[in-house]
């Protein structure tokens, strides 16, 4: 910049630099509203409950058909109650938690009949395991899905 008594003006290069600070503020804006727009699809809810449990033999379950049945999930000790407070308030979820500290953990627990699982994944309900059985999750008539968005804030919506 150029002082001349009270006024200031730019030189070539400020002005230059100016311009080109212009450019890279709005290019940084549009990558990063495209960054915030950006949602990830996961899927559909699920629980997987042992093959043995009654209700294993549903076309589908609700929050209220599971709430004598523990949910397990997985969870660090560090994460366990933020978790239980989404399964808990989010999807609603009113029955006693317990904790694995991994997958297969977690599926020992269900094939052994200590409760159901909530997973969320994409297409049909697979049963990939013959002691297993994977549930779509409804609200009402409503079948449950959850988006991912950025820094991993879900959104779980009911659809048709």
């Amino acid at each position: 910049m150029e002082r001349k008594n009270r006024k200031f003006s730019l030189t070539n290069a400020g002005e230059y630099f100016y311009k080109k600070s212009l450019v890279l503020n709005d290019q940084r804006r549009a990558f990063s509203d495209e960054y915030v727009n950006l949602i990830l699809t996961v899927g559909n809810e699920f629980i997987e409950i042992s093959a043995r449990n009654p209700i294993a033999a549903l076309p589908s379950v609700t929050p209220q058909e599971l709430k004598n049945i523990p949910c397990i999930l997985v969870s660090s000790k560090e994460q366990r109650e933020t978790e239980r407070e989404y399964y808990q308030g989010v999807i609603g979820f009113q029955s006693d938690f317990l904790y694995a500290e991994n997958l297969e953990e977690a599926r020992l627990m269900v094939i052994s009949g200590q409760g159901f699982m909530p997973v969320e994944g994409a297409g049909q309900a697979d049963n990939f395991c013959s002691s297993i059985r994977r549930i779509p999750l409804f609200r009402g008539i409503r079948r449950l899905s959850v988006t991912i968005a950025p820094f991993g804030k879900r959104t779980i919506l009911a659809t048709m």
